[in-house]
């Protein structure tokens, strides 16, 4: 089985028809992370954003060549080969974190059994607010439940915006420990943070954004 690789060619991306940046070009294979640079505006969003399929692109092209039997020339926004943690945890706060990783699963294209779900919860110490609707939850508590996705997810493709936004140096050190197993085991990262992570053994690549 290859490995799988991500292109990016010449790519330019923008609000409405202004571009904020253009000409980027990188190509990561499994077991890279990269790091997004740029000045608040840069669109470093609006990247992550164009990776997953959920934003055109003005020009350029993005290349997804996966490491499993899928045709090559398969849209990039896959559900199986692809975990999109966003700045918004988009969870619902009616629902329990329970429930809320049970529905973003299934978005996903998955089944996850509720005990693996519980597990996971109480991994990141979260056991005893499994069943307590979300809008209960503090800021931090409410990144844990988001971020179980990386913990219930095979997807060889992950694309984080801010992902240790409100976790505390615990929470920090556990995240950096799983995006460190994931790129070590053959997938490949693409992130955004103001938050120091550290990736020992990691080799995390820049992406700099420059404003047109």
């Amino acid at each position: 089985m290859t490995r799988p690789r991500l292109g990016i060619r010449n790519l330019s991306c923008g609000r409405g028809e202004r571009a904020l940046f253009a000409g980027l070009d990188i190509a990561l294979v499994g077991g890279e992370a990269a790091r997004i640079l740029g000045e608040n505006g840069a669109g470093k969003t609006t990247l992550l954003r164009t990776l997953s399929g959920l934003q055109q692109p003005l020009s350029g092209e993005v290349i997804w060549e996966s490491a499993s039997d899928r045709p090559a020339d398969d849209a990039l926004l896959l559900k199986d080969e692809l975990c999109f943690v966003g700045h918004d945890n988009a969870l619902n706060a009616a629902l329990t974190p329970v429930e809320n990783l049970d529905v973003l699963m299934r978005l996903c294209g998955r089944r996850v059994p509720e005990k693996r779900i519980r597990a996971t919860l109480a991994d990141l110490g979260l056991k005893r607010l499994a069943h307590r609707p979300c809008g209960r939850l503090s800021a931090g508590q409410k990144r844990r439940v988001s971020l179980a996705r990386l913990w219930l997810t095979d997807a060889p493709l992950w694309l984080l915006d801010e992902p240790a936004s409100a976790l505390d140096v615990e929470s920090r050190a556990v995240l950096c420990a799983r995006i460190a197993t994931h790129v070590s085991a053959g997938g490949i990262a693409v992130f955004t943070t103001h938050e120091a992570l550290t990736l020992p053994d990691v080799p995390v690549r820049s992406i700099e954004l420059s404003p047109c």
